[in-house]
């Protein structure tokens, strides 16, 4: 324990406990962060709807911000703001520095994490009204909404394909392609349903959120295990190279 404390203060190269250049290391702290943005995107609607309660189920996702059984009305009053808000300023925040393969993914990525954090610390309208945005914070949220699942269908269908060249099997990049291209054609849909839905049913709306959710944590989870079973080969060849070397 001692020699492992000391270590804190010496160079690495010194140290008894020191690890080996680990190639493989480095991607698979992009997949955990991969997995985590997919997992935390997934507990997100459980957690506001058993939190928020079963018997109380709102409109909405956004509606959880406000709703309160015992201040009903009442502005900014939800029992589960605090987990709304955090969870969403999360996951912006890890899709903000996420580094994208390309430019293009890492803007749009950039804009995705920015327009959750918008929507998470700019709340929608309350009570919530059966139409558009009304308040200028409202209408805010809603485009912030909007943004995020269009940026997010962009990478899952012109940014995912630009991993796919690190396996040489036609046949799996085809399929991922395939895959990526459906889940990104759910996410773009998903703001169009959900504005189309909210004139019609007070939970047709937050099923259709939960949905597009759901999509955008398979994507990242589905991504992490693209990337690790593709690159993994030549980083374990790489590991090797510099075990050897």
């Amino acid at each position: 324990m001692t020699a492992r404390l000391s270590g804190l203060f010496r160079p690495v190269t010194k140290q008894m406990f020191a690890r080996p250049a680990d190639p493989l290391g480095i991607a698979l702290s992009y997949e955990i962060l991969r997995n985590g943005i997919g997992v935390l995107a997934l507990a997100f609607p459980v957690v506001m709807i058993v939190g928020g309660g079963l018997h109380h189920i709102q409109p909405s996702l956004s509606a959880y911000y406000h709703f309160d059984p015992d201040a009903p009305g009442q502005y900014g009053a939800g029992t589960m703001r605090d987990a709304f808000v955090g969870m969403l300023c999360a996951i912006g925040s890890f899709l903000f520095f996420y580094r994208g393969h390309s430019f293009q993914e890492d803007l749009a990525l950039n804009c995705a994490g920015i327009s959750a954090i918008l929507v998470a610390l700019v709340p929608t309208d309350w009570p919530t009204n059966k139409g558009a945005a009304t308040s200028p914070s409202g209408t805010v949220h809603w485009v912030s909404a909007t943004v995020f699942f269009v940026m997010i269908g962009y990478v899952c269908i012109f940014r995912a394909r630009d991993t796919l060249v690190l396996t040489d099997d036609a046949c799996r990049r085809i399929r991922f392609h395939q895959i990526y291209v459906c889940l990104g054609a759910l996410m773009l849909a998903t703001p169009a349903a959900a504005a189309v839905s909210f004139q019609h049913s007070s939970h047709a709306t937050l099923t259709i959120e939960v949905c597009g959710i759901f999509v955008f944590s398979v994507f990242w989870l589905i991504k992490g295990y693209e990337i690790r079973s593709s690159f993994g080969t030549r980083l374990d060849a790489a590991f090797v190279d510099a075990q050897q070397g």
